[in-house]
């Protein structure tokens, strides 16, 4: 790091940037030199007129008034009359003093300015610094951070170095172990050629035993060798395992080496940073300078720890290189051991080819030994048989109830389908009492406005406002009679037999049900004796009727055409108590609507443990009985492809459920219940270990 002088980079700045506070100290101090100088030159002007120059806090009334002086100002001005003997005759004398004293004044005003435009100088200087040491705080905990994501890494490559280790450690166990085996069984080889050697020379007979005791002693050793042969492919495997962990090491050390020049690039830019705020430091604040000093003394401190750091994780990275090498000792290690491997089976191939086995003894031990094994192995096959049969037998039950379970799925989808045609018919119906209704509110208007305007008038007015209201009740009859053969036209006895079906099967499924012990089937479906919906259907038709005969009757009455005006105001007194009539036949509507809904709701939420509240068009907000607090609820939307569940907090904690129910199954109903259980299970846990 290049530590330049304080003078030398003093002297750039005042070079470089010209309104530098250095530069605005020196014209402050040229202005003031220049006010001492200017004062000078005043006092000795006025020195041959017997003028002593005025103190800077002196109030200038005094001197400057020509006129005559009163008895107050004579008393506050008397010390100053005193050291003045005599006082200028001439006018002239008079104006010069008031121009200086003007030029004065002028000065100071000068000078107060530029104490305030250093005064702004000096805050914005300040919030320039603090702007800067924030951001160096910022860096200082990134920094931090940094240091503490390289120990947690360094704390990760000793523990994996400390893995490799003890891996190492437990290949050079076994692979000592086999090498010890392979020993042994080479001194029983050469111990039992030996003795072979001797058996052949004093018995040449007994040649053709041999042969056989050799060949079985030859299938002995070829299953010994295809055993150590899986040991070195274990070994190689293992092998490789090794070699993978240097490839992630050799890994761990470029991104510490990249770390490292973080780090370093990091420490260059908070050096430069430090520079910059000491030299702006010392331009402006030649107080703070100590404090500055201590602060870069710790920053030293620290850098030089962090410096320790990394000797430290070199001498790791040395370490866990020495360690690679003798890794590499142990690989070379390996490929001996294969070397002698390949002379070991040079032998037994030359052994096989000579044709001579080993004593009968070692051949019994062996025979019992393998006739034990294959025992063994017999019975585990056994069991694993057994188990494959049972894990087949649930696959089979899990299959025909995965298929049971689709059934059910697709006679819901159905029954789902025809509630969605239901719910389209009795919208249509709710569209048509609405045009209706608003038919309704302009003939009213119509009624209203014809008591204010003449009878001939208003019947000429009236004619063609009762033409497009027949016009439009005779499409309205046409579309009920189009509906009505549409309805007609569906096959009611494939409906009726698909019925018949639908109550069989679910006939079955409850019998099943009850036999399981789900639920009662002799639970009984309570239905309201006073329905909203039909009350309300009934209501809209008598209503219909009743305007389709008043509409009959103005026809006629039209068509008689001469009638009296008080024929019209007796209509007009019963249209008002008609209206009358209606307005608080709805208004009761309304109330028995608004309570048997409140009543139908609670019972909802009494029953079902669900409260639905709709919050906008087609979106339901479902708050569940057994919530621990209010928000925790549901949103479903409803569309024309189905029901939509909306993303909120408490649906984000049911993951699980989600992906089960509705992403699987897709279903909404057996959703809420699982729902409706957990909490039901975590309210209950609560209270019991409360």
């Amino acid at each position: 790091m290049r530590i330049v002088p304080l003078q030398k980079r003093m002297t750039k700045m005042d070079d470089k940037d010209p309104t530098s506070v250095i530069k605005m100290i020196k014209d402050l101090k040229a202005g003031s030199e220049a006010y001492r100088k200017s004062n000078n030159s005043v006092s000795l002007r006025l020195s041959g007129t017997a003028y002593t120059p005025l103190a800077f806090g002196e109030s200038d009334e005094c001197v400057i008034s020509p006129k005559r002086p009163r008895l107050s100002d004579s008393n506050d001005c008397s010390l100053n009359m005193s050291e003045a003997e005599t006082v200028p005759s001439s006018p002239w004398e008079w104006r010069r003093l008031k121009g200086q004293v003007v030029s004065l004044k002028t000065r100071l005003s000068h000078q107060e300015a530029a104490v305030q435009q250093l005064h702004k100088i000096r805050r914005q200087m300040e919030e320039v610094f603090e702007k800067e040491k924030g951001i160096l705080e910022m860096q200082v905990e990134q920094d931090k951070q940094t240091i503490k994501q390289l120990e947690v890494r360094l704390d990760i490559s000793r523990r994996t170095i400390q893995d490799a280790s003890e891996a190492r450690a437990s290949v050079e166990k076994e692979l000592f172990q086999v090498k010890t085996n392979l020993e042994q069984k080479i001194m029983s080889l050469m111990n039992e050629n030996a003795k072979l050697l001797e058996d052949h020379k004093h018995a040449p007979v007994q040649e053709g035993k041999i042969v056989t005791k050799d060949s079985t002693d030859v299938s002995e050793t070829q299953l010994k060798l295809d055993a150590a042969q899986r040991r070195i492919t274990q070994l190689e495997g293992k092998l490789k395992e090794y070699q993978t962990k240097q490839q992630e090491l050799e890994l761990q050390n470029v991104e510490l080496q990249s770390m490292k020049i973080k780090v370093e690039r990091l420490e260059s830019e908070r050096a430069l940073w430090e520079e910059g705020k000491t030299f702006v430091a010392r331009a402006a604040r030649a107080n703070e300078l100590e404090k500055e000093l201590s602060t870069a003394k710790e920053t030293i401190v620290s850098l030089r720890e962090s410096v320790r750091g990394k000797l430290l994780l070199e001498e790791q990275m040395a370490n866990v290189m020495k360690r690679l090498d003798h890794m590499e000792k142990v690989e070379q290690q390996v490929a001996t051991l294969e070397a002698k491997k390949t002379e070991l089976s040079l032998r037994l191939a030359e052994y096989e080819s000579t044709g001579i086995t080993g004593g009968p003894t070692a051949l019994k031990r062996e025979l019992n030994r393998l006739q034990q094994a294959e025992l063994v192995l017999k019975s585990e096959e056994g069991q694993l048989r057994s188990r494959l049969d049972a894990a087949l037998r649930e696959s089979y039950t899990l299959s025909k109830n995965y298929e049971d379970a689709k059934k059910v799925a697709m006679d819901v989808t159905a029954s789902k389908e025809q509630l969605n045609k239901l719910v389209n018919r009795l919208q249509k119906k709710m569209i048509l009492i609405t045009r209706e209704r608003d038919s309704y509110r302009q003939q009213l208007d119509l009624y209203e406005k014809e008591i204010t305007i003449d009878t001939n008038n208003a019947i000429t007015e009236r004619i063609p406002v009762l033409e497009r209201t027949i016009d439009v009740y005779r499409e309205l009859v046409a579309k009920l009679e189009s509906d009505l053969q549409l309805a007609e036209s569906h096959n009611q006895a494939d409906e009726c037999n698909k019925l018949r079906e639908e109550v069989e099967r679910l006939k079955g499924e409850l019998e099943h049900r009850a036999l399981k012990g789900d639920f009662n089937c002799n639970a009984r479906i309570l239905h309201f004796t006073m329905n909203p919906a039909a009350i309300a259907e009934q209501q809209a038709e008598e209503k219909q009727k009743a305007l389709l005969h008043e509409v009959e009757e103005l026809r006629a009455k039209v068509a008689q055409g001469g009638v009296n005006m008080t024929t019209s105001s007796l209509q007009t007194q019963e249209i008002a108590e008609l209206k009358q009539t209606h307005e608080i036949k709805i208004a009761r509507l309304k109330e028995a609507f608004k309570a048997s809904s409140q009543e139908y709701r609670q019972a909802c939420y009494q029953l079902f443990g669900w409260r639905v509240d709709r919050t906008k068009e087609a979106r339901y907000k479902l708050s569940s009985q057994y919530a621990e607090s209010p928000d925790d609820f549901l949103f479903f939307k409803i569309g024309e492809e189905g029901v939509d569940l909306l993303e909120t907090a408490f649906s984000a904690t049911l993951g699980t459920l989600v992906e089960r129910h509705l992403q699987q199954q897709h279903s909404v109903p057996m959703f809420l219940n699982a729902v409706q259980t957990d909490l039901f299970n975590q309210q209950t846990m609560t209270n019991v270990m409360s």
